[in-house]
């Protein structure tokens, strides 16, 4: 299979045959890897609504191991009409750049990037960009439309937003091949060594729903997958850390799951750390991003979350290094 799977649009039809790289696979992780540009929630519906089918006639579950020589077929339907919402013009999206390809965004916390399901009412990002700029429209999938990579609900900071179908396969592959540098600043709880590298697996929990876990060499799953982490401690205060995070790797929640792993968790972090009353979001933000696109390089920053601003302001740095 040479052909970008990711490429696979709404209303298409997609035939396989098995080979041994994929003998044993469960059929949904197959989907869920090599289809990552759509939710799992859509990717739930395929076989939800018998969209997946073995050898043209065996409808399978999504635990249904491959099979070398198996004929997988699907059906990628068209979206159902989706439900309307009033989407206001100001979701407090701020635009950094504006280029011809793609815009650079900065997301404020609290705003989910697109919906989980189509019976979502929240007002997403995506909802707000596809109101504002009618040509994202039809950029990307039609589940999360003008969208090639995400940040948590309650992580703020820098976005790439592609604006032609060209911009999103180019980026995407950027992303898949790590030429897009990201770095995130963290409030961290504790104070951890001043500079580290956090190698570790990362999978989903295994009974709780958008929770992920970390695993070593010896614990790791089949789902599990390589995480590689770097930090550097900016500044220690009393509880906590400032730090600036370079995922080298782009794993879900990896950030969140690889300092707690280490005892540090993100503050306000309230699935892998503990509540904040001072804090009502984790304090996690994208600040910087750098790549090239077409010969031309480009770096964006975008400063700290003012409500983090005002949580270092109210808090004592300690001026030594610790060892």
């Amino acid at each position: 299979m040479e052909q970008k799977l990711n490429l696979i649009k709404q209303g298409d039809s997609f035939q396989f045959t098995v080979i041994q790289q994929y003998q044993g696979q469960r059929i949904d992780k197959f989907l869920s890897s090599n289809f990552s540009e759509y939710s799992r929630s859509f990717l739930q519906k395929l076989f939800d609504q018998k969209n997946v089918l073995i050898n043209k006639s065996k409808i399978v579950k999504p635990s249904y191991a491959l099979k070398i020589g198996d004929l997988v077929s699907i059906d990628f339907p068209e979206q159902s009409p989706s439900i309307k919402k009033e989407i206001p013009q100001d979701i407090g999206v701020s635009i950094i750049a504006k280029e011809q390809d793609f815009l650079i965004i900065n997301k404020p916390a609290g705003l989910v990037v697109h919906p989980p399901n189509s019976t979502c009412q929240e007002v997403t990002l995506s909802d707000w960009l596809t109101s504002t700029y009618q040509d994202i429209a039809h950029v990307g999938t039609i589940d999360r439309p003008g969208i090639v990579h995400r940040l948590d609900k309650d992580t703020s900071g820098l976005m790439i937003i592609p604006r032609t179908s060209a911009a999103h396969a180019t980026m995407t592959d950027m992303f898949k091949n790590r030429k897009i540098q990201k770095s995130y600043l963290a409030l961290v709880k504790g104070h951890p060594s001043q500079t580290g590298t956090i190698d570790l697996y990362v999978g989903r929990h295994p009974h709780t729903r958008n929770k992920m876990l970390h695993f070593t060499e010896l614990t790791k799953q089949a789902s599990s997958r390589t995480a590689l982490t770097n930090y550097e401690v900016i500044q220690y205060y009393k509880d906590f850390s400032l730090v600036k995070v370079k995922p080298i790797t782009g794993r879900t929640h990896q950030i969140r799951v690889h300092f707690a792993a280490i005892g540090h968790p993100v503050l306000a972090d309230q699935l892998y750390g503990k509540k904040l009353k001072s804090l009502k979001r984790q304090a996690l933000h994208a600040h910087q991003l750098e790549f090239e696109y077409r010969g031309k390089q480009y770096a964006f920053t975008s400063p700290l979350d003012i409500k983090l601003q005002q949580l270092l302001q109210a808090s004592e740095p300690i001026q030594t290094e610790l060892t």
